[in-house]
């Protein structure tokens, strides 16, 4: 037996691949498991983008939505390894900050985020004499 014969070369897919053609597979396999589950579907609604050394980054908003993603997440490598033509695609997590969000209840409250997005607002409540307390 040759050397050739022992131990058999195979060649990895290496293609590069733009942020477009992730997001156009990503939705393709999205289409694909339409009829999953409501697990399944969340995950498939996040956002992807190409990260370094064929890595796709995955923005979850939880720990929780991480243990969704492990019950098909070779599934979606194989998928995106397939589509993609690069056989060195892993997928990686981040978990997004998100800002628990504050319920704006009253008048003030409302201002008072309205002026954190334009601090011009409260000029002009000054200016007009306006006063939201009751």
């Amino acid at each position: 037996m040759s050397e050739e014969e022992a131990s058999p070369v195979i060649d990895k897919k290496e293609n590069d691949f733009s942020d477009d053609d992730l997001q156009k597979a990503w939705k393709a396999f999205a289409e694909q498991k339409k009829d999953a589950g409501d697990t399944e579907r969340l995950v498939l609604s996040k956002y992807v983008k190409k990260g370094e050394n064929h890595s796709v980054v995955l923005m979850l908003g939880s720990q929780l939505e991480v243990s969704f993603l492990e019950k098909f997440d070779t599934e979606v490598v194989q998928f995106l390894r397939s589509e993609l033509q690069n056989d060195h695609i892993v997928i990686r997590t981040e978990i997004a900050e998100i800002e628990s969000e504050k319920k704006l209840y009253t008048s003030t409250d409302i201002f008072d985020y309205m002026v954190k997005q334009n601090p011009d607002l409260k000029d002009l409540k000054d200016r007009l004499g306006l006063d939201f307390d009751y």
